[in-house]
């Protein structure tokens, strides 16, 4: 009888049952997400010790989420919320991420088409080289991109970050693994003005 009561330990039935509801809870957010303003950009939501995570694929960084509602998550560190949309027929077919960025779900296999990478001579890309300051910034260090040429590309310095731009066209680039692109725009003579970066973050170049 002893043997019978320690088997049934209700303890570890409710660790059981709470992890099997957070399971089921959670399981239909659990997918890829591909951002609307650049199709490179993906995110993978998954679950880990019943919570959601945010691991952006581009750089491999994890997020972690607690839910707030049926539909919504947040992050205390860093202060923003996921909210997630939800279809007629019950399937979840977005996320928006700082009440800004919205997030297409895709299957899991799916891979965009890479872009081809075009060569551009030294001469046209010396137009790019310059520093860059995010529009509407509070011109803090992290609100500073520094472009130069390297080796028949640019090279662009956030911060501690080096990350190298291919161009696609005379005014587009990707990064190496084309996980965002910057589009620059030019003036009537050909002096470079500004860069957008994945169709959303503006940034101006000094003068």
């Amino acid at each position: 009888m002893l043997s019978g009561i320690l088997f049934f330990n209700p303890v570890r039935l409710s660790a059981q049952n709470t992890g099997a509801d957070s399971l089921a809870r959670l399981k239909p957010f659990i997918g890829k997400y591909q951002f609307t303003n650049n199709k490179m950009a993906f995110l993978q939501i998954m679950l880990q010790n019943s919570h959601l995570v945010l691991k952006q694929l581009w750089d491999k960084q994890e997020i972690p989420f607690h839910q707030t509602s049926e539909l919504e998550f947040y992050n205390d560190e860093r202060k923003f919320p996921l909210k997630f949309t939800r279809s007629s027929s019950g399937k979840i077919t977005q996320v928006l991420a700082f009440n800004r960025d919205l997030w297409n779900r895709v299957p899991d296999n799916y891979t965009p088409p890479m872009k081809k990478i075009i060569t551009l001579s030294g001469n046209q890309l010396k137009p790019f080289e310059g520093r860059y300051q995010l529009k509407g910034g509070d011109g803090d260090a992290d609100d500073i991109a520094d472009i130069t040429v390297v080796d028949g590309h640019l090279s662009i310095k956030h911060e501690k970050d080096v990350t190298n731009l291919l161009p696609v066209s005379n005014l587009e680039f990707v990064t190496e693994d084309q996980s965002f692109d910057v589009i620059f725009t030019k003036a009537a003579g050909g002096a470079v003005t500004q860069a957008v970066v994945n169709n959303k973050d503006v940034w101006l170049k000094d003068k």
